[in-house]
Protein backbone atom coordinates (compact mmCIF):
# COMPACT_ATOMS: atom_id res chain seq x y z
CA UNK A 1 0.00 0.00 0.00
CA UNK A 2 1.60 3.25 -0.83
CA UNK A 3 1.11 6.04 1.85
CA UNK A 4 0.98 9.67 0.65
CA UNK A 5 1.53 12.24 2.64
CA UNK A 6 0.52 16.06 1.39
CA UNK A 7 2.63 18.98 2.44
CA UNK A 8 1.45 21.29 -0.67
CA UNK A 9 -0.31 23.58 2.09
CA UNK A 10 3.04 23.85 3.89
CA UNK A 11 4.81 24.74 0.95
CA UNK A 12 2.23 27.61 -0.22
CA UNK A 13 4.06 31.06 -0.13
CA UNK A 14 2.30 34.02 0.85
CA UNK A 15 4.28 37.01 0.16
CA UNK A 16 5.21 39.05 3.33
CA UNK A 17 5.66 43.13 3.48
CA UNK A 18 7.25 45.05 5.72
CA UNK A 19 5.16 48.17 6.46
CA UNK A 20 7.45 51.42 7.54
CA UNK A 21 5.05 54.38 7.05
CA UNK A 22 1.39 54.56 6.50
CA UNK A 23 2.02 54.84 2.48
CA UNK A 24 4.80 52.52 2.21
CA UNK A 25 5.04 48.24 2.06
CA UNK A 26 7.82 46.53 0.76
CA UNK A 27 7.73 42.99 -0.36
CA UNK A 28 10.78 40.59 1.22
CA UNK A 29 12.56 38.00 -0.27
CA UNK A 30 12.32 35.32 2.19
CA UNK A 31 12.95 32.99 -0.52
CA UNK A 32 15.86 30.15 1.43
CA UNK A 33 18.05 30.91 -1.66
CA UNK A 34 18.19 35.22 -0.08
CA UNK A 35 18.77 33.67 3.43
CA UNK A 36 21.15 31.76 2.66
CA UNK A 37 22.79 34.93 0.75
CA UNK A 38 21.79 37.12 3.66
CA UNK A 39 23.36 34.68 6.04
CA UNK A 40 26.97 34.83 4.03
CA UNK A 41 26.77 38.86 3.98
CA UNK A 42 26.61 38.40 7.85
CA UNK A 43 29.16 35.97 8.59
CA UNK A 44 32.30 37.26 10.00
CA UNK A 45 31.48 41.03 9.25
CA UNK A 46 31.24 44.03 11.98
CA UNK A 47 27.65 44.54 11.99
CA UNK A 48 27.67 48.02 10.16
CA UNK A 49 25.78 51.06 8.81
CA UNK A 50 26.82 49.90 5.18
CA UNK A 51 26.73 45.89 5.83
CA UNK A 52 22.99 46.54 7.01
CA UNK A 53 22.23 49.03 3.81
CA UNK A 54 23.52 45.92 2.11
CA UNK A 55 21.07 43.62 4.09
CA UNK A 56 17.81 45.75 3.49
CA UNK A 57 19.03 45.91 -0.77
CA UNK A 58 18.68 42.19 -0.79
CA UNK A 59 15.83 41.98 1.11
CA UNK A 60 13.93 44.32 -0.45
CA UNK A 61 15.53 45.71 -3.78
CA UNK A 62 17.45 49.11 -4.85
CA UNK A 63 13.96 51.23 -4.94
CA UNK A 64 13.36 50.34 -1.45
CA UNK A 65 17.15 50.86 -0.13
CA UNK A 66 16.96 54.58 -1.92
CA UNK A 67 13.48 54.80 -0.16
CA UNK A 68 14.61 54.35 2.86
CA UNK A 69 17.99 56.07 3.02
CA UNK A 70 16.00 59.45 2.01
CA UNK A 71 13.72 58.91 4.87
CA UNK A 72 17.42 59.91 7.13
CA UNK A 73 16.57 57.16 9.26
CA UNK A 74 18.25 57.69 12.75
CA UNK A 75 20.80 54.09 13.54
CA UNK A 76 18.04 52.63 15.45
CA UNK A 77 15.28 53.43 13.36
CA UNK A 78 17.45 51.62 10.61
CA UNK A 79 18.26 48.86 13.25
CA UNK A 80 14.48 48.45 13.52
CA UNK A 81 14.25 48.24 9.67
CA UNK A 82 16.69 45.21 9.91
CA UNK A 83 15.10 43.43 13.03
CA UNK A 84 11.77 43.56 10.62
CA UNK A 85 13.38 41.83 7.96
CA UNK A 86 15.12 39.34 9.97
CA UNK A 87 11.81 38.25 11.78
CA UNK A 88 9.46 38.03 8.00
CA UNK A 89 12.97 35.77 7.09
CA UNK A 90 13.03 34.01 9.89
CA UNK A 91 8.80 33.97 9.91
CA UNK A 92 8.46 35.03 13.47
CA UNK A 93 7.39 37.94 15.04
CA UNK A 94 9.13 41.09 15.63
CA UNK A 95 8.87 41.18 19.00
CA UNK A 96 10.57 37.09 19.28
CA UNK A 97 13.61 38.77 16.86
CA UNK A 98 13.95 41.61 19.07
CA UNK A 99 14.97 39.61 21.94
CA UNK A 100 17.83 37.64 19.74
CA UNK A 101 19.00 40.73 17.79
CA UNK A 102 22.71 41.51 19.32
CA UNK A 103 22.59 44.49 21.48
CA UNK A 104 24.60 47.12 20.10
Amino acid sequence: MANSIDISAKLKKEPIKIKLTEDKEYEVDNSAETFVIVQDKLKDKEFSIDVMYEVIEILMGKDALKEIKDMKLSVNGIESVIIGLMAAINEISYEEMEKRFPKQ
